[in-house]
């Protein structure tokens, strides 16, 4: 027998008429009129080839095929409807549970000082495992289920993927404090005259900035392209660069390595930071749990300014 071919509609009826050994009585229990309930009798006798139920003067007596068979599906019924009623549950507290995220090392600053500051605290035993990734390959590797959840820009994704924002970001220019020529405030004429460094993770020498001169038939001199924020800080702290970074990077950093931010001359287009993940992971409890834990820990202080105690 197939159960393709089967309606395990059935098999509930034929529980009821177990317990109830009448077929009024059994459609009541199920809500089915009576002969709804005679109607899905007849279709269990074809299905069993047996009569499994024949009237008594105590009632609808299950024949010893019928018994046979209680003994099977009963347990069944019960073992499905406790699927049915079940749901995973995650422990934050003892849990010991492995989660993989996709990040770029912007990413990576403005939210895990956070992000583990609060796990330290409510869940002391999650891991957390970072891999480098930037807008390319995220989707696919959560495609292939190698990482939980990305974080960054995704201008696109697949109808699969499901997107929450984080926040907004916006940019801002920067450069060592006692710059040799730039003052504030940085008019276009100063900015263009300047020697610019470009984080670009595509390494190359155009992003966002070129494409608005460009409009305006402007255009910088850009001495040097790197495909990392923090590595872009550290050389504007020791040279005369200037370069036009995400203000939460950029913020957080000045003080301690004797940098300035300044409001850029032109209007520049800032981003959304949001996280990604594959439908599939919807109403899983430790995923949907982590999406909350990010979403709180980047709402709640400026990315990137926690300290412990």
């Amino acid at each position: 027998m197939n159960i393709a071919g089967v309606d395990l509609n059935l098999l509930v009826v034929f529980e009821a008429l177990i317990v109830e050994q009448n077929v009024t009585r059994a459609g009541q229990r199920l809500g089915l009129s009576q002969p709804a309930t005679s109607s899905a009798l007849l279709r269990l006798r074809r299905l069993f080839g047996d009569e499994l139920f024949v009237k008594t003067p105590t009632g609808m007596q299950p024949t010893p095929r019928a018994r046979h068979l209680a003994a099977l599906i009963r347990p069944a019924l019960s073992q499905l409807q406790v699927a049915l009623d079940s749901r995973e549950s995650f422990e934050p507290g003892t849990s010991n549970r492995l989660f993989r995220l996709g990040m770029s090392d912007y990413a990576e600053f403005v939210s895990l000082p956070v992000l583990m500051g609060c796990l330290s605290e409510v869940a002391p035993q999650v891991q957390i495992q970072i891999k480098g990734t930037d807008r390319q390959d995220a989707l696919q590797l959560l495609d292939r289920d190698e990482i939980d959840l990305a974080v960054g820009f995704y201008p696109r994704c697949s109808t699969w993927h499901k997107q929450q924002t984080l926040f907004e970001e916006e940019f801002v220019c920067v450069c060592r404090r006692g710059h040799t020529t730039v003052r504030e405030p940085l008019t276009m004429e100063g900015y263009l005259a300047a020697q610019h460094l470009l984080v670009s993770l595509k390494e190359d020498f155009a992003g966002r900035i070129d494409l608005q001169l460009a409009r305006s038939d402007l255009r910088r001199h850009i001495a040097l392209s790197v495909p990392h924020f923090l590595a872009a800080l550290h050389v504007l702290a020791h040279t005369d660069l200037i370069a036009a970074l995400p203000a939460r990077v950029a913020r957080v950093h000045a003080e301690s390595l004797g940098l300035q931010t300044l409001p850029l001359p032109l209007s520049v287009p800032g981003f959304t930071v949001s996280m990604l993940w594959h439908g599939r992971q919807t109403g899983e409890p430790g995923h949907d749990w982590l999406r909350l834990q990010l979403t709180a820990a980047c709402r709640s202080k400026e990315p990137g300014s926690w300290q412990p105690g």
